[in-house]
């Protein structure tokens, strides 16, 4: 298993894994090693197989993430999540199929989506139209893809199994940047896609709401409800890390432009000092968080060859190529495409 500090033993975020159990059996499909990915991720084949044992959210990240690499395919979490049986999920699915209509539907989700992964919380704001936010907690968000688009194509299929309607989503909002390889994703949601974003979320045209559920039934639905309860009951809250919350807003806020430590502490509520003081009681510093998100990401966009250095530095909040290109050196001792070149120097 991976190394766990003190400090964050009492604030890791578990998942069931069924994500990761897919990925392992599309893994053994192509004949990738996914024994050692396994290992590198901090998973072990005996927690995969054994279906009761929640899994560490991030881990899940890792492993999918190096699973997709093996495979060569960059939308490996969108093409998990288009060729499952809904069913496979459990409680939370149930919970969701007995209930009388989409949006009934849609709050058992919202309340009980934990059950699934703790990492990643649902929220709906209903007004003309309707928006399904997802919103990492306690799990640095700029450190996946696969798993959030996994989520997102899961929904709308999940949505339009219940419902027996094709339906459309309005706009579909992603944080990460993705340059190529959409045209997969919008033939699922016949809608606009917009990355890059500071949130993700999927919009749902008006009234979609009161789509009634051919699956509905009060009885079954009053006993799943009872079950999401008591295991919610059994599961202890616990409050995410600052550094992931800080870590989160700065991946948002630098696309557009220079990040400052009163930007972030603003959308954090609490003051610049605070925040700084808060930080450093933890043993961080707001400087050393974002240095290091901009590098993890730097060699994240770097491995898609469709990001020129140019739109690498303005995802990063850089002004121009050449001050990314003297951090990059500052980080890695080359320039970022000599990195991009040689893939094995890349982190």
């Amino acid at each position: 298993m991976s190394k766990v500090t003190t400090k964050e033993i009492n604030t890791l975020r578990t998942c069931a894994g069924f994500l990761s159990r897919l990925a392992y059996k599309r893994g053994r499909q192509k004949r990738i090693d996914v024994e050692t990915l396994l290992k590198q991720s901090g998973l072990s084949v005996g927690v995969i197989k054994d279906e009761s044992i929640q899994l560490d959210v991030q881990n899940q990240i890792k492993f999918v993430e190096l699973v997709a690499n093996a495979a060569g395919d960059s939308l490996f979490g969108f093409h998990l999540a288009c060729t499952y049986d809904p069913r496979e999920i459990g409680l939370l699915f149930y919970v969701a199929a007995s209930a009388e209509t989409l949006w009934e539907s849609l709050l058992r989700i919202e309340r009980y989506s934990t059950v699934l992964n703790e990492g990643v919380k649902l929220t709906l704001k209903k007004g003309k139209s309707f928006r399904v936010r997802l919103q990492y907690s306690g799990v640095r968000r700029h450190t996946d893809t696969h798993q959030i688009e996994f989520w997102i194509a899961s929904l709308i299929r999940i949505f339009r199994h219940l419902t027996h309607r094709d339906l459309k989503p309005l706009q579909v909002r992603l944080v990460h940047a993705r340059s190529g390889e959409r045209r997969e994703i919008a033939e699922l949601i016949s809608g606009n896609i917009e990355t890059g974003t500071g949130v993700d979320e999927i919009c749902f045209p008006p009234k979609s709401w009161e789509l009634p559920i051919v699956t509905a039934d009060r009885y079954l639905n009053r006993l799943c409800v009872k079950f999401c309860e008591e295991t919610l009951a059994r599961r202890e809250t616990k409050a995410s890390p600052l550094k992931v919350k800080v870590e989160n807003s700065i991946a948002a806020l630098l696309p557009h432009g220079k990040v400052r430590i009163d930007m972030v502490a603003a959308k954090l509520g609490m003051s610049s000092k605070t925040l700084a003081r808060r930080l450093s009681s933890e043993g961080y510093s707001f400087a050393e968080i974002l240095s290091n998100l901009r590098s993890a990401l730097a060699h994240r966009y770097l491995a898609d060859p469709t990001f020129p250095i140019s739109k690498i530095a303005w995802l990063l909040g850089y002004a121009e190529s050449a001050a990314f290109t003297r951090a990059f050196r500052r980080w890695t001792g080359i320039a970022p495409r000599a990195a991009r070149a040689n893939r094995q120097q890349l982190v």
